[in-house]
């Protein structure tokens, strides 16, 4: 491996570790919520995204249509989100927070601001804004991979 390559390696091993401390963190702030990491990421599109299908959700995460409608079941079980008519696709249903939902979004995001403020307080805004830089390169040139779709290693 060149040392170009061994870096971003390295990189892609702390990315997986941060990845697991996040969603431990998520789990520790949420507990008694109802809401787990992977219900919160889907929330958090719908809060943000507004009214989406689970294909939509699918493509913004890069994750298996599957996975999402696994998720919105919960969602939907737990009364956070709901099935809304959509009119440009009769079997594809749009998908929405309800109030009850709302509210627990908001009070998720309540509990994480204080966390948020002291993680931010130990890293240089300069260092986080070079670190979306690269994140948003990276996604963008292993999606382009994905996309060759030839299976060579």
């Amino acid at each position: 491996m060149t040392h170009q390559q061994q870096s971003l390696y390295a990189l892609i091993r702390e990315i997986r570790t941060s990845f697991n401390y996040l969603k431990a963190l998520a789990g520790a702030l949420h507990r008694g919520t109802g809401v787990n990491p992977s219900m919160r990421a889907i929330m958090e599109c719908l809060h943000d995204g507004g009214l989406s299908t689970v294909p939509d959700i699918a493509r913004r995460k890069a994750v298996s249509r599957q996975h999402v409608q696994n998720i919105m079941n919960a969602l939907i079980e737990s009364e956070l989100a709901e099935p809304v008519d959509n009119p440009a696709h009769k079997r594809s249903s749009l998908f929405d927070l309800t109030g009850e939902g709302r509210a627990t979004f908001t009070r998720i995001r309540q509990h994480e601001r204080e966390p948020l403020r002291r993680l931010a307080a130990q890293i240089p805004n300069e260092s986080i804004e070079q670190a979306v830089r690269v994140l948003k390169m990276l996604n963008r040139a292993i999606d382009a991979e994905v996309s060759r779709g030839d299976g060579d290693a």
